[in-house]
């Protein structure tokens, strides 16, 4: 029995190696808009499933989706009229559909940006909100992407985004029900 055990144990640890040396690998870094700044998020984790009290509590992350994958399989680099690249160019996030692979992260809060800015606001992790720009925006050579909180509610007000929500309180967000834990990093990762 006490074989038996061992040999267990052993098949065990040989079927773990692979995935310990493989979450051992250096994580992933995610470039991000805090308050018109450049900020990383590092080694994120999904929550499909929050618990509501913590989901009620979590700022929000607004995903700011580019509409140059219709197909939602591209895999090539895109470059806008501007000369502006995604963000992400793109990011396959899991349970985010393809169609929104190109896209920029803009954050509610970072810290570094002392008492009175969005270190206030920094609160991690985030509800994941997804908006999608309007094509008649980003084609135009003078485009420039929201960086901030601020911006791009006065990109919806502008009519900046396209209404892909039409059951919610905000025709431009759609909430996706995800949380979002992750660190930051140094701006100059």
């Amino acid at each position: 029995m006490k074989r038996l055990l061992a040999l267990a144990g052993a098949t065990l640890l040989l079927l773990l190696v692979p995935q310990i040396s493989a979450s051992a690998a250096k994580p992933e870094i995610d470039p991000s808009y805090a308050n018109g700044t450049v900020v990383y998020m590092i080694g994120s984790h999904m929550d499909t499933s929050p618990n509501p009290n913590a989901y009620a509590k979590a700022e929000e992350l607004y995903i700011a989706a580019y509409p140059v994958n219709p197909s939602g399989t591209d895999t090539d680099a895109k470059v806008l009229a501007s000369g502006y690249r995604p963000q992400c160019d793109p990011c396959y996030h899991p349970g985010l559909p393809g169609v929104f692979a190109y896209h920029d992260h803009v954050l509610t809060g970072a810290p570094g940006f002392g008492r009175d800015g969005t270190a206030n606001t920094f609160k991690a992790p985030w509800k994941i909100i997804v908006l999608l720009y309007d094509p008649a925006v980003v084609s135009s050579p003078g485009f420039h992407p929201v960086t901030s909180e601020a911006a791009l509610d006065a990109g919806e007000a502008a009519g900046e985004f396209l209404p892909i929500n039409s059951g919610g309180g905000n025709p431009y967000e759609v909430d996706t029900g995800v949380l979002l834990i992750c660190p930051l990093v140094s701006p100059h990762a």
